[in-house]
């Protein structure tokens, strides 16, 4: 890739990173502020993970664990928030609200795909895989039996949950089976190109 297109093309998606967290910390403002100080983590999950993936981007982080973990919870979560938004359409799809939720499905559709260009370069090893799945079950645990899952739609809550708590390990294992292949992909590593100025 061209030096100039892709510094031009990493300082955009720093920005949306930026404003992505900001946004988010606004969606959950309300919700932080009436969570118990131990739980906070476990509330702003998307703004959370984009926050610890400027970290990375940014090169203030390097360690191949904590890029594997924010991997996966930038998938994870990413893919959950589109999840919710298709799963309950007819709350968040109404005339008034249609506009904001395309942007958000789109939006976290990329979350997910930036994820994917921050597995680490060297395969991490299976302690790196049983520590992952341990940290995002334990998020599972504070948001469906603790009270920190995000406010949505009540309706349909128990498959919510059991889908997120499968996803937890699903997707650590899948990502990390097939980190090589997900690298390769094009689009990964035209990222990763944009973000590390790898190729």
């Amino acid at each position: 890739m061209e030096k100039g297109l892709q510094s031009s093309l990493f300082r955009i998606a720093i920005i949306l990173n930026v404003l992505a967290v900001i946004m988010g910390m606004y969606f959950y403002a309300g919700q932080l502020a009436l969570t118990p100080l131990p739980l906070l983590i476990f509330v702003p999950d998307c703004p959370l993970y984009v926050f610890l993936t400027i970290l990375v981007i940014l090169g203030i982080v390097r360690n191949e664990l904590f890029s594997f973990i924010v991997s996966i919870g930038m998938v994870k979560y990413g893919l959950w928030t589109v999840f919710v938004l298709l799963f309950h359409s007819g709350h968040y799809f109404a005339p008034g609200m249609l506009a904001v939720s395309v942007v958000f499905v789109l939006g976290h559709l990329g979350m997910a795909l930036e994820g994917f260009a921050l597995l680490p370069a060297r395969r991490v090893g299976a302690s790196a895989l049983a520590l992952a799945i341990a940290w995002f079950l334990m998020n599972d645990f504070s948001d469906y039996f603790l009270g920190t899952v995000p406010l949505i739609p009540p309706e349909g809550m128990e498959t919510v949950r059991w889908l997120t708590i499968a996803s937890s390990i699903i997707l650590p294992v899948a990502i990390f089976a097939l980190a090589g292949g997900i690298r390769e992909n094009a689009l990964v590593s035209w990222l990763r190109g944009v973000l590390f100025g790898e190729g």
